[in-house]
């Protein structure tokens, strides 16, 4: 089992998500390869790993680290196919949870009603059919650290202003624009957050099997704490959702709405998502047990 690790070397005693995964998957007996922190072009791909022996026997290797371009994904994977390492999550399995219009097709029936542009002018149109209030994100990230008027448009003009910003940001948005049915989310204000916190939950899931989970948001209150039916819708649409995809390793993140019903609200690739409230001892031990 090989961690392809983007964390500074040699950790240092606290550090980030990424740090702290790489503690806990070398604990389990991943053998680590190192990137570069701020591996972000093509010409650096092929120095970074030209240390890297080929492996008599194939192995399965995780990446760890800040979301990389298309490009770049797809140069690892190769540099990486090339010495008999395989990534679990190929470069079409990583974008089909990654980018949210290659998800939204498999997902539609278990998520907010969505609608995806790459151009500003036919905004009218994906409003009128998501209605009003409306939240829009890009295809791969939101702009929810800058607050709830960032994310959610009330009138068109707003739709346009954040649709515009997104379109500026490739890496929210790769070009495209998620217009979203803003859903009834169960949400509670903190002072501390610029956005309405909700019963909102992270699960890691490996060939559609939870490996772990935790609340989302960091600034947790007595209403993150799952009761075991609760626990276990969550978990069960969880692995609904990830059976609908060919990706073997999948991130999702599941919020409650009023009504106490469960909603897909993302998918991700958990090689680049935050870890949340996951415990990574939990994560990566079980992660090692599956692999092995």
């Amino acid at each position: 089992m090989i961690l392809v690790s983007q964390a500074p070397v040699p950790l240092p005693d606290d550090g980030d998500d990424i740090v702290a995964s790489t503690r806990h998957a070398l604990a389990n007996g991943f053998k680590l390869i190192s990137l570069p922190p701020a591996l972000m072009h093509l010409d650096e791909v092929a120095p970074a790993l030209a240390e890297v022996p080929v492996h008599a026997a194939p192995e399965p290797a995780i990446w760890i680290g800040t979301i990389p371009d298309e490009q770049v994904y797809r140069a690892v994977h190769t540099e990486l196919t090339r010495r008999n390492i395989h990534l679990i999550n190929d470069p079409e399995a990583h974008l089909d949870v990654f980018e949210f219009d290659r998800a939204y097709p498999r997902i539609s029936d278990l998520t907010a009603q969505s609608v995806v542009i790459d151009d500003p002018a036919h905004l009218a149109e994906a409003v009128r059919q998501v209605g009003l209030p409306a939240f829009i994100k890009g295809a791969l990230l939101s702009r929810k650290h800058s607050g709830w008027h960032a994310c959610v448009a009330d009138t068109l003009d707003d739709a346009v202003l954040i649709a515009q910003k997104l379109l500026r940001q490739r890496y929210l948005s790769r070009g495209r624009v998620i217009v979203r049915q803003l859903l009834p989310l169960r949400r509670f204000t903190v002072p501390a957050s610029e956005f309405p916190v909700g019963r909102e939950y992270r699960v890691f899931l490996l060939n559609g099997q939870p490996l772990a989970h935790g609340y989302y948001w960091p600034y947790p209150g007595d209403w993150a704490a799952l009761s075991p039916a609760e626990e276990q819708d969550l978990l069960n649409l969880a692995r609904a959702a990830a059976s609908r995809f060919t990706t073997p390793l999948v991130a999702l993140d599941l919020g409650q709405l009023e009504d106490l019903s469960w909603r897909v609200i993302e998918t991700g690739d958990p090689q680049f998502s935050g870890l949340s409230f996951i415990d990574p001892r939990v994560l990566w031990r079980n992660l090692a047990e599956r692999l092995r």
